[in-house]
Protein backbone atom coordinates (compact mmCIF):
# COMPACT_ATOMS: atom_id res chain seq x y z
CA UNK A 1 0.00 0.00 0.00
CA UNK A 2 2.71 2.32 0.98
CA UNK A 3 4.45 1.76 -3.10
CA UNK A 4 1.10 2.37 -4.52
CA UNK A 5 0.63 6.15 -2.24
CA UNK A 6 4.42 6.85 -2.70
CA UNK A 7 4.11 5.86 -7.18
CA UNK A 8 0.84 7.87 -7.05
CA UNK A 9 2.58 10.71 -5.48
CA UNK A 10 5.68 10.36 -7.93
CA UNK A 11 2.94 10.56 -11.07
CA UNK A 12 1.19 13.20 -9.35
CA UNK A 13 4.47 15.04 -9.42
CA UNK A 14 5.34 14.11 -12.90
CA UNK A 15 2.41 15.67 -14.01
CA UNK A 16 2.76 19.00 -11.96
CA UNK A 17 5.31 19.70 -13.62
CA UNK A 18 4.36 18.55 -17.46
CA UNK A 19 1.16 20.65 -16.69
CA UNK A 20 3.05 23.73 -15.65
CA UNK A 21 5.06 24.09 -18.69
CA UNK A 22 7.01 26.88 -19.54
CA UNK A 23 4.85 28.91 -16.61
CA UNK A 24 6.13 27.42 -13.67
CA UNK A 25 9.52 28.42 -11.79
CA UNK A 26 12.51 26.55 -13.29
CA UNK A 27 13.69 25.98 -9.55
CA UNK A 28 10.60 24.93 -8.55
CA UNK A 29 10.27 22.49 -11.43
CA UNK A 30 13.61 21.45 -10.79
CA UNK A 31 13.18 20.33 -7.30
CA UNK A 32 10.03 18.64 -7.76
CA UNK A 33 11.79 16.42 -10.60
CA UNK A 34 15.07 15.78 -8.43
CA UNK A 35 12.63 14.62 -5.66
CA UNK A 36 10.50 12.47 -8.05
CA UNK A 37 13.85 10.81 -8.93
CA UNK A 38 14.63 10.53 -5.73
CA UNK A 39 11.14 8.57 -4.68
CA UNK A 40 11.05 6.54 -8.09
CA UNK A 41 14.71 5.23 -6.84
CA UNK A 42 13.33 4.37 -3.40
CA UNK A 43 10.48 2.26 -5.23
CA UNK A 44 13.06 0.68 -7.32
CA UNK A 45 15.24 -0.04 -4.26
CA UNK A 46 12.22 -2.03 -2.37
CA UNK A 47 10.92 -3.53 -5.51
CA UNK A 48 14.55 -5.31 -5.64
CA UNK A 49 13.90 -6.83 -2.23
CA UNK A 50 13.05 -10.11 -1.90
CA UNK A 51 10.29 -11.62 0.09
CA UNK A 52 12.09 -13.00 3.13
CA UNK A 53 9.21 -15.34 3.55
CA UNK A 54 10.19 -17.15 0.32
CA UNK A 55 13.89 -16.80 0.73
CA UNK A 56 13.54 -19.01 4.32
CA UNK A 57 11.64 -21.77 2.54
CA UNK A 58 14.41 -21.55 -0.80
CA UNK A 59 17.41 -21.05 0.42
CA UNK A 60 17.88 -21.70 4.51
CA UNK A 61 19.11 -24.43 5.83
CA UNK A 62 17.96 -26.81 8.87
CA UNK A 63 20.27 -25.40 12.13
CA UNK A 64 19.47 -28.36 13.80
CA UNK A 65 16.20 -28.11 15.38
CA UNK A 66 12.79 -28.08 13.40
CA UNK A 67 12.09 -24.83 13.60
CA UNK A 68 15.39 -23.18 13.47
CA UNK A 69 16.86 -22.51 9.95
CA UNK A 70 19.78 -20.31 8.71
CA UNK A 71 21.02 -18.28 5.88
CA UNK A 72 24.25 -16.66 5.02
CA UNK A 73 25.34 -14.00 3.31
CA UNK A 74 26.91 -10.36 3.21
CA UNK A 75 25.27 -7.38 5.50
CA UNK A 76 24.32 -4.59 3.49
CA UNK A 77 22.50 -1.95 5.82
CA UNK A 78 22.07 -2.14 9.38
CA UNK A 79 20.43 -0.48 12.01
CA UNK A 80 19.22 -0.88 15.85
CA UNK A 81 16.03 -2.76 14.83
CA UNK A 82 17.13 -4.10 10.99
CA UNK A 83 20.04 -6.16 9.01
CA UNK A 84 20.01 -6.08 5.20
CA UNK A 85 21.59 -8.90 4.09
CA UNK A 86 22.86 -9.97 0.53
CA UNK A 87 22.79 -13.98 0.99
CA UNK A 88 25.31 -16.16 -1.23
CA UNK A 89 22.49 -16.67 -4.06
CA UNK A 90 22.28 -13.19 -4.62
CA UNK A 91 18.59 -12.41 -2.73
CA UNK A 92 18.82 -9.15 -0.47
CA UNK A 93 16.75 -9.50 2.55
CA UNK A 94 15.63 -7.28 5.86
CA UNK A 95 15.28 -9.27 8.76
CA UNK A 96 13.55 -7.65 12.13
CA UNK A 97 15.53 -7.96 15.11
CA UNK A 98 14.54 -7.31 18.39
CA UNK A 99 16.78 -6.53 22.58
CA UNK A 100 16.45 -10.91 22.73
CA UNK A 101 18.47 -11.44 19.60
CA UNK A 102 21.27 -12.90 20.50
CA UNK A 103 24.50 -11.33 18.51
CA UNK A 104 28.34 -12.11 17.98
CA UNK A 105 30.68 -10.16 16.33
CA UNK A 106 33.95 -8.65 16.93
CA UNK A 107 34.09 -4.96 15.39
CA UNK A 108 30.15 -4.60 15.41
CA UNK A 109 27.75 -5.18 12.88
CA UNK A 110 29.19 -3.44 10.31
CA UNK A 111 28.38 -3.50 6.60
CA UNK A 112 30.60 -6.30 4.30
CA UNK A 113 31.35 -8.25 7.19
CA UNK A 114 29.58 -12.16 6.92
CA UNK A 115 27.06 -13.34 9.04
CA UNK A 116 24.56 -16.69 9.58
CA UNK A 117 21.53 -15.27 10.86
CA UNK A 118 19.50 -17.84 12.26
CA UNK A 119 15.63 -17.40 12.35
CA UNK A 120 12.82 -19.69 13.91
CA UNK A 121 9.71 -20.07 12.04
CA UNK A 122 6.86 -22.93 11.07
CA UNK A 123 8.64 -22.98 7.04
CA UNK A 124 5.36 -25.01 6.26
CA UNK A 125 2.58 -22.11 7.79
CA UNK A 126 5.48 -19.14 6.82
CA UNK A 127 2.95 -16.81 5.24
CA UNK A 128 4.66 -13.22 6.03
CA UNK A 129 7.87 -11.98 7.31
CA UNK A 130 5.66 -11.21 10.26
CA UNK A 131 6.40 -14.99 10.89
CA UNK A 132 9.81 -15.48 11.23
CA UNK A 133 11.63 -14.58 14.33
CA UNK A 134 15.62 -13.44 14.27
CA UNK A 135 17.26 -15.78 17.20
CA UNK A 136 20.84 -15.38 16.10
CA UNK A 137 23.24 -13.25 14.06
CA UNK A 138 27.07 -14.52 13.71
CA UNK A 139 29.48 -13.20 12.30
CA UNK A 140 31.69 -16.06 10.21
Amino acid sequence: MKKFLVLSFVIAAMSFTSACGGSADDAVAKEINEETADIAEDISEDANEDNLAEIIKTEAVSAGSKDLYSLTGVVKDASMNTITIETEQGSTVTFSTDDDTKTEYKDGLLNGINVRITVECDVDKLESDMDVEVVEIKEL
